[in-house]
């Protein structure tokens, strides 16, 4: 018996979030494509612009064939592609690594509540494709040295089981040192911040809504607490800190993106903080470290709702997806 099963509920949530995210990063790529001199980072940038347009090209045909109603998402009235620079062809790398990342646990992390087989289908490709466009970026990085790498630790010695409780430390005195777990993320973690940091510096310089380039800058002071925070903890573990590589943001004035889609990606930000944050915590056992997760994400949530209420002050918020009001259509038809 032939089986047509409609979209269910995740389905829709994936395909949805796809389209929105890529709709954007492709935004994001083509101002890079645009100013790009670095003749080492064509190739990669295409690729990126390719993949985004893959993503957001096949969403369009599922949900055309399903009759379910696109996303707006971001179009080219969400870009300015006559403003000049305004970060550095080494960020460019960067974002697009960092996005690569991002786009490859996403979508194979979906693959988990997806039943139909071309969505399946459709993010088993995407995973992989978003994986070879990471390595590349990866490669590259390396390639120039601009790679930023976890501490390093001693070798271990021999395997062993732990023999007292106070290898979870209490939250002040002195404490055990830190494990190569709890280090790899504090690293992601840094270096998620410093992306971020970056990121709503240049939007903070170009948005054109006086409560937009406020929300940045206040986005920018705490991404450097955060990194302060985590780079303290190195310190006084006695870990040698890893290399940093801010990239140079231009004095340009002129925003190659809307704020609708300068908002957009900081709560992309936010969202990838949290969850970074959420899995540090179930990771860290040393109880100082779980106090500053718990701590910080409290920051980036309350940071994250009051971006929401601006984009939803500013019509900027787009409505997810969502189940019939039932209550609404009974009181229509009273």
């Amino acid at each position: 018996m032939e089986h047509n099963p409609k979209l269910v509920s995740s389905e829709v949530a994936a395909l949805w979030s796809a389209y929105m995210q890529n709709s954007m990063a492709f935004c994001i790529v083509q101002h890079f494509a645009n100013v790009n001199e670095d003749p080492d980072c064509t190739d990669l940038i295409q690729t990126a612009l390719t993949n985004c347009s893959y993503v957001v090209n096949e969403v369009k045909l599922i949900f055309k064939k399903e009759n379910h109603g696109l996303p707006i998402g971001f179009t080219q009235e969400d870009i300015n592609l006559k403003a000049g620079r305004l970060y550095s062809d080494l960020f460019t790398l960067r974002y697009i690594k960092y996005m690569a990342a991002a786009g490859t646990v996403a979508a194979a992390a979906l693959l988990e509540v997806l039943a139909r087989n071309d969505v399946r289908d459709f993010f088993s490709k995407t995973s992989q494709m978003f994986m070879n466009l990471y390595n590349n970026a990866c490669d590259l990085l390396l390639k120039k040295g601009a790679f930023v790498r976890s501490p390093t630790i001693a070798p271990m010695e021999k395997a062993e089981y732990l023999q007292s409780e106070s290898f979870l430390s209490g939250l002040i005195g002195k404490h055990r040192p830190l494990t190569a777990i709890e280090l790899a993320h504090i690293s992601k973690n840094t270096e998620t911040n410093s992306i971020g940091r970056t990121f709503v510096s240049g939007f903070s310089q170009t948005a054109k809504s006086p409560e937009v380039r406020k929300y940045m800058e206040r986005g920018t002071q705490m991404a450097a607490k955060h990194e302060t925070v985590f780079r303290q903890v190195l310190i006084e573990d006695g870990v040698p800190l890893p290399s940093t590589w801010d990239s140079t943001i231009s004095q340009s004035i002129d925003a190659p993106f809307s704020d609708k889609l300068m908002m957009f990606q900081t709560n992309s930000l936010t969202e990838i903080s949290v969850a970074g944050y959420g899995a540090a915590i179930g990771a860290s056992l040393r109880k100082d470290l779980s106090g500053h997760y718990t701590r910080l994400v409290a920051e980036v949530l309350q940071y994250a709702s009051d971006g929401v209420k601006l984009m939803i002050e500013n019509r900027w918020m787009e409505q997810p997806p969502q189940n019939v009001d039932r209550e609404v259509l009974r009181n229509r038809s009273v």
